[in-house]
C-alpha cells in the first residue's frame, strides 16, 4: 500500500540547464509544500538516503543513448530504502535509446521503487545558430507537459493501491559506450578570460594558465558544451561534422513520452 508523500526531492545533472528546467516543471506539477533540490552538476550529492514517505525525481541528460557515468558517481552511496522515485531523461531530439531503462534499473538496484518515467527533449549540446537541433527546448509546450506529468505522477501515487514493475523501453545489455573522441571545445581570440567556462564545466576540465589563457583537458571533457553555451563573447566553439548530421537527420519535432 502506498503511503502519503510527505516530501519531494529533485535531483538533477544539468550542464546546460535543460534538465534543471524539466525537473522544476515536474516539481511544480507535484504541488507539494516540502520540496528540496539537489543540483549535482558540479558537486557530489552528500545525502545518503531518504525517508520511505518521500518521492525523489531523478533527471539526467542523455549522452550517446546512455546516462553519463558522472550522474551515478555524483549520487554517491544514495540508497532509496524502499522510497518511491520517478526517473526522467532529457535528450537532444535524436533518441534516448537505453538511457531510460538504465536509469530505472540503477534506481531499482539502489533500493527505490520506480513509480513513473518520462523522456523530454532539450536543445542538443552540439546545436548552434546556423545548425539548430531542438533549439530553444524545452519550450513552453515541453514545460507544460512536464508539469502535467508531475500531476499525473501524484495522482497515480495517491490513488493506485499497489503497482508492480514499471515497463520502460530500452534494451539490456545497454547500448555500447563508444570511446570519446579526443576533442573538446576551443577558445578563439575573442576570449576575454572571464572564467565563466571554467566555473561552468561539470568535470573541471577547463582552467586558466598563468597568462590567463584557457586550457582544456580533452580527456576530462564530456562534450556537454556548457562552456560554449555560457560564453558571453561567443569565443568558445566546438565544430564537428556530427552537428551537420544531427541537423540533417533529426529536425522533426519529437514530443515527451510518459510511462506509468
Amino acid at each position: 500500500m502506498n503511503s502519503i508523500i510527505n516530501s519531494v526531492n529533485l535531483i538533477y545533472y544539468s550542464p546546460t540547464g535543460t534538465s534543471r528546467k524539466i525537473a522544476r516543471a515536474v516539481g511544480d506539477g507535484l504541488k507539494v509544500n516540502n520540496l528540496t533540490e539537489s543540483d549535482i552538476t558540479l558537486d557530489n550529492n552528500n545525502i545518503k538516503s531518504f525517508p520511505n514517505d518521500s518521492l525523489t525525481v531523478f533527471v539526467s541528460p542523455v549522452y550517446g543513448g546512455r546516462i553519463p557515468s558522472i550522474f551515478f558517481e555524483r549520487l554517491g552511496t544514495l540508497n532509496g530504502n524502499g522510497a518511491m522515485c520517478v526517473v526522467v531523461v532529457v535528450y537532444g531530439n535524436r533518441h534516448y535509446d537505453d538511457a531510460l531503462l538504465e536509469l530505472k534499473n540503477e534506481m531499482t538496484n539502489r533500493g527505490f521503487r520506480v513509480s513513473a518515467a518520462a523522456s523530454f527533449i532539450g536543445e542538443h549540446s552540439f546545436s548552434r545558430e546556423n545548425m539548430p537541433v531542438a533549439a530553444g527546448r524545452p519550450d513552453f509546450y515541453d514545460l507544460g507537459m512536464a508539469e502535467h506529468f508531475g500531476k499525473e505522477v501524484m495522482d497515480k501515487i495517491t490513488t493506485v493501491p499497489d503497482f508492480g514493475d514499471l515497463f520502460v523501453p530500452g534494451n539490456y545489455p545497454y547500448k555500447e559506450v563508444k570511446p570519446k573522441q579526443p576533442a573538446a571545445p576551443i577558445s578563439t581570440e575573442d576570449c576575454c578570460s572571464c572564467g565563466l567556462c571554467v566555473s561552468s564545466c561539470p568535470t573541471h576540465a577547463i582552467s586558466l594558465d598563468a597568462s590567463g589563457n584557457v586550457c582544456t583537458d580533452i580527456y576530462k571533457c564530456t562534450l556537454c558544451c556548457a562552456c560554449v553555451k555560457v560564453c558571453p563573447q561567443g569565443a568558445r566553439i566546438f565544430d564537428t561534422p556530427f552537428t551537420k548530421f544531427l541537423y540533417d537527420n533529426f529536425r522533426e519535432r519529437k514530443n515527451p513520452e510518459f510511462y506509468f
